[in-house]
């Protein structure tokens, strides 16, 4: 249902993926290409799971693909951080550190409601047993 604490987590990852592609939009380094693209089909992945409130297996095998290519994303912010700004200095480099931030923070979201949702779906099933 849409009451529950999972829900408001997931709702926050929607909106540290809003977050994102808005600061990104306006960041001016070009060489965050492809981390778009990962941003992009997170947001839409945190948007299904949502969705699926009812569905409590669908939304964690949700989550867990999202919280895949959220890594992925964050591999590539690492790799464009360390090994393709070499050259700039660390006032160019400060919106990779803010974008590695932002994605750190919604793994853990995604991860804190991954576990609210298990802990939903042992509370049913111990309900269950005991009918």
């Amino acid at each position: 249902m849409l009451y529950r604490i999972q829900t408001l987590y997931l709702f926050i990852s929607v909106l540290i993926y809003s977050i994102y592609l808005y600061y990104f939009h306006f960041t001016t380094i070009n060489t965050i290409n492809y981390s778009i693209i990962f941003v992009i089909l997170s947001l839409i992945l945190s948007i299904l799971s949502l969705l699926f409130f009812k569905k409590k297996k669908i939304q964690i095998f949700i989550n867990k693909i999202n919280l895949l290519v959220t890594n992925i994303n964050l591999i590539l912010i690492f790799y464009q951080l360390f090994f393709q700004l070499n050259q700039f200095n660390s006032i160019q480099k400060k919106p990779f550190f803010i974008l590695l931030f932002i994605c750190i923070c919604n793994i853990l979201v995604l991860y804190t409601a991954n576990k609210k949702i298990k802990e939903d779906i042992m509370l049913i099933d111990s309900i269950n047993r005991i009918r």
